[in-house]
């Protein structure tokens, strides 16, 4: 059963929602109607497209209402784990989110309430065996990093790009990479001058580096350019956060960047629409 709740103004200017997709923040806000007076409901995305997405026609809407559900886990807004059997879904920092006057009895556990035992990432799209099962809670998977190949992914502090990539990280043994660090230590400075805390560069965000270099090919100058001009736009200032977020949507600023250089250039006699070359879209990156 759908459930009134309240919203802050304070959601619209959150840094951690504005890094998700538009469909991901209202499924996350279609999820606190959704799940109980304690913030937990069942992980069926069948259930929670009926319940949030009923008029959507669209052919997606199923995988969509997946991808979302793992974007917002993995930025912390949800946890997704299992408990008795079950498929659970958990609104994060759930008090902080609603003041729920007179909750009822609650029908499944927190995760912080259920031990840590079980390894399997649930499958959001098993069935979840009745609700009137009454095995002891005995099962929780805090941080599924992966669920089936068709679901999409998803940043706290959080294109085109696919980051799901099967590479192994770097060893924590490897030599520290020249390249990776300046790539890093530039996003750093970049966010700290635009007025935020200086981040700590993790060995997340030099294994996201490393992949935008070795994997997809870009640049050092081409990877610091795209922080430049990124930053120096209302929009996108915003939203490249981190490397993964910034190899995620470098193909868009670079496509938003060449368009900018060419809307700029001296206009001359009509010809007939080209593609640019890659060297032109090098320059429109450089700033050339």
């Amino acid at each position: 059963m759908a459930r009134i709740r309240s919203i802050k103004p304070e959601f619209f200017t959150s840094l951690t929602i504005a890094e998700q997709p538009l469909s991901a923040r209202l499924t996350f806000i279609g999820l606190w109607t959704y799940v109980d007076d304690n913030g937990v409901g069942l992980a069926d995305p069948r259930l929670i497209r009926a319940a949030i997405w009923p008029l959507e026609e669209t052919p997606d809407i199923l995988q969509r209402t997946r991808e979302d559900l793992q974007s917002l886990h993995t930025a912390h807004l949800i946890t997704l784990y299992e408990a008795s059997g079950k498929r659970l879904v958990a609104i994060s920092n759930w008090s902080e989110h609603q003041k729920v006057s007179h909750p009822r009895k609650p029908r499944f556990p927190r995760p912080e309430e259920v031990i840590p035992h079980q390894h399997t990432p649930p499958d959001l799209d098993s069935r979840n065996p009745p609700e009137g099962s009454g095995n002891p809670p005995e099962g929780l998977q805090r941080t599924p990093e992966t669920l089936r190949p068709e679901q999409g992914s998803g940043s706290r502090e959080q294109g085109e790009r696919n980051t799901d990539d099967a590479e192994p990280s770097a060893s924590a043994d490897d030599p520290p990479r020249h390249d990776v660090e300046r790539v890093c230590r530039h996003l750093a400075a970049v966010m700290e001058k635009g007025g935020s805390k200086r981040p700590r560069i993790t060995d997340r965000w030099r294994n996201d580096v490393r992949l935008l270099i070795d994997k997809d090919g870009v640049t050092v100058d081409q990877a610091i350019a795209a922080i430049d001009w990124a930053h120096a736009n209302d929009f996108w200032q915003a939203h490249i956060l981190s490397p993964a977020k910034l190899r995620q949507k470098y193909d868009t600023l670079r496509r938003q960047a060449a368009a900018e250089q060419r809307k700029h250039k001296p206009a001359g006699p009509a010809t007939a629409p080209r593609e640019m070359t890659p060297e032109e879209v090098q320059d429109a990156l450089r700033f050339a």
